[in-house]
């Protein structure tokens, strides 16, 4: 490859992160990069079924977002907020974020964070967007129809700047698709970028259908997306305004009772009793016809063999109770034994302990690759009647649920302790987990408990996986509108009306405590909203990336805000950081993991470094780095408007 074409693809790994324009499958290729579709673009991008092959990559590409095999990009936003750390406890990895977080760090792996992923992914999807929003102008199509594609492909691109701005900061904006080398991005403004974002929203929500099938945007889901733009950017009353369409005009309605199939995997184990928590976040009932709340999905199926993709929720956030060394993992109370086992209930298994317990079934293969924090756990849970975690109607799991299981037990002393329920302390008050970071805590079982078919020992499995199958996931419902709506209430000190969508959500969730416009004023009344968001979108939500978007409102609303150091500096004092210092127990409380890693965390880690593979490669102009990381020093003035934006010519 001649050195033009080297600098070439070089620009286009920065920019795009693009792995391919054939468009070929969802499976893991499409993150292997095959430069020479750049040079020689497929014809089928050049008709309305190769752009809306582009559109369908987008929207399978989102689903990585919240599920993958080995620890999900979902785990590093969570470690980056108020209600997760990293759980890996046997390796360095993300646990001091200030040590082991830096642009030339490998930050694209499971055991320690996916930052460099986030940048990829979503870069990619900016360039499959922008690929639709360049070539629809040339194709014979009817108005109607390129006002459709055109108003997908802004959501698409918007929802991935959405996560890209307020995880990077300021950051190349791309408008179009790139075709020719060019080795001289800028950055832009997040500003900037979100000034663009809410043209091309407004344009999707008043030309995009108001339904659309499920797994793509319609009318709905831009306009939830609008209005988190529009929180942003102060513009307070136009996000009621599309709220309240949203809410009272749109079809849409909060489920207050049990609908669709009912299901009660283990009634002998753990049985459900049946609510509306649970019916919500079922897989099978998201695109139920009776689910009005549903707004966008991501579709995934188990029956969709090509494309279907495990959630692995049971892995990646369930903990690792079947640790079974004994310096590491759960004990009896004597002291002796693990006492646990994932093996399955095979036949022969029953045959010789008819009463075994398939705790890998009806739990999960747990991993634990993050962990809840003790306020995401316990500490927000101050209302014992809250059906998003109660024990009683099986919504919500905690460690006692497990029991002795291993039937190595009755040939030991401890054949008492067979199916009794584990404990966390002895007689004598010694702890019987040493690694509790890992292999001890609770977690929302009405949220990740996902049916794994191939690993059922019906269907003739007689391993020890079981760790989540594939299923349907939110994209945005009809509570999340609720919350954005009390936000801008909030900000605009119209704290009863605030108050009112808070507890709209609660008394759906059988809440006894209701809020007062009092609890909704300062501070206090911005943290009550966000843990209302923390308890009903838990693994909805990319939670950093919410955090970062309210801190970034909040300067603006006091007028500190120039640029992303201003909530970064060592004079800071960002929500972000409000939240995490306050609200996390892990950074820098002197936690360390048994391997000897204390949880750090800085005011400059708020924004993610910009991975230094990606300004090396920009050999004529200058990708800005975060305050903080290394190469901060060398930035250069950002596009500052969108007349600058276009005379960039990028």
């Amino acid at each position: 490859m001649n050195i033009m074409k080297t600098n070439f693809v070089k620009a286009i790994y920065l920019t795009l992160g693009l792995s391919s324009l054939t468009l070929a499958g969802c499976s893991d290729d499409w993150l292997k990069p095959e430069p020479l579709s750049f040079y020689e673009p497929s014809i089928t991008l050049s008709t309305k079924e190769g752009l809306e092959s582009a559109l369908t990559t987008c929207h399978r590409q989102m689903r990585y977002y919240f599920m993958h095999d080995n620890g999900p990009a979902l785990a590093t936003d969570l470690m980056f907020s108020d209600v997760a750390v990293s759980a890996i406890s046997n390796l360095s990895g993300c646990q001091n974020i200030l040590f082991n977080v830096t642009p030339t760090s490998y930050n694209n792996w499971f055991g320690s964070n996916m930052i460099d992923w986030f940048w990829e992914i979503g870069t990619q999807g900016v360039s499959f967007a922008n690929v639709v929003i360049t070539r629809i102008p040339e194709l014979d199509l009817d108005q109607s129809t390129k006002e459709q594609m055109l108003s997908s492909a802004y959501f698409q691109r918007a929802w991935r700047y959405y996560h890209l701005i307020f995880q990077f900061g300021d950051i190349p904006f791309l408008s179009k698709e790139v075709s020719t080398p060019k080795l001289d991005f800028r950055s832009t403004k997040m500003e900037v970028i979100i000034e663009q974002m809410i043209k091309d929203l407004e344009f999707a929500v008043a030309h995009i259908a108001e339904h659309a099938d499920y797994g793509k945007e319609n009318r709905g889901a831009c306009r939830m997306l609008l209005i988190k733009f529009y929180i942003a950017a102060g513009r307070f009353d136009e996000a009621i305004e599309q709220a309240n369409a949203l809410i009272n005009t749109s079809g849409y309605q909060l489920m207050e009772n049990t609908f669709g199939k009912w299901e009660n995997p283990h009634p002998e184990d753990h049985p459900i009793t049946r609510n509306v928590v649970w019916d919500l976040h079922r897989p099978v009932n998201k695109a139920d016809v009776a689910n009005k709340e549903t707004i966008m999905l991501m579709v995934n199926r188990y029956d969709n063999s090509e494309s279907r993709l495990y959630t692995n929720f049971l892995y990646n956030m369930t903990p690792f109770w079947s640790q079974t060394d004994k310096n590491w993992g759960i004990i009896t109370p004597s002291k002796a034994n693990s006492g646990l086992t994932r093996q399955s209930a095979t036949s022969s298994m029953l045959n010789q302990y008819p009463d075994f317990m398939d705790l890998r079934a009806i739990y999960g293969r747990g991993e634990a690759f993050s962990r809840p924090t003790y306020f995401a756990e316990k500490g927000m849970w101050n209302d014992k009647s809250d059906l998003r975690h109660s024990r009683e109607s099986g919504n919500w799991f905690v460690m006692e649920d497990l029991r002795y299981n291993d039937p190595k037990l009755l040939e030991t002393e401890d054949a008492e302790y067979y199916l009794q329920p584990i404990r966390k302390y002895a007689d004598d008050g010694t702890l019987l987990c040493k690694d509790t970071i890992r292999c001890w805590f609770d977690f929302p079982y009405y949220k990740l408990w996902v049916e794994d078919i191939e690993k059922e020992v019906a269907n003739g499995y007689i391993g020890t996986d079981y760790v989540g199958g594939p299923g349907d996931w939110y994209v945005y419902r009809l509570a999340e509108a609720y919350l954005l709506r009390a936000e801008a209430y909030y900000w605009k000190k119209e704290y009863a009306k605030a108050a009112e969508d808070v507890n709209k959500i609660r008394k759906r969730a059988n809440c006894s405590k209701m809020f007062t416009a009092t609890d909704l004023m300062n501070i206090e009344g911005l943290d009550v909203i966000m843990d209302e968001r923390a308890r009903e979108l838990m693994f909805e939500e990319l939670r950093h990336v919410e955090l970062v978007r309210v801190s970034y409102t909040k300067a603006n609303q006091e007028g500190g805000y120039n640029s992303p150091k201003d909530i970064a500096d060592e004079n800071s004092n960002s929500y972000w950081w409000h939240r995490v210092t306050n609200y996390n127990n892990y950074y820098n409380k002197g936690v360390k993991t048994l391997n000897g890693d204390e949880y750090k965390i800085g005011k400059y880690n708020i924004f993610w470094p910009i991975p230094q593979t990606a300004i090396d490669a920009n050999l004529y102009g200058r990708v800005n780095q975060n305050y903080g990381y290394n190469g901060y020093e060398m930035n250069v003035e950002p596009i500052s408007s969108l007349e600058e934006q276009e005379q960039a010519n990028q």
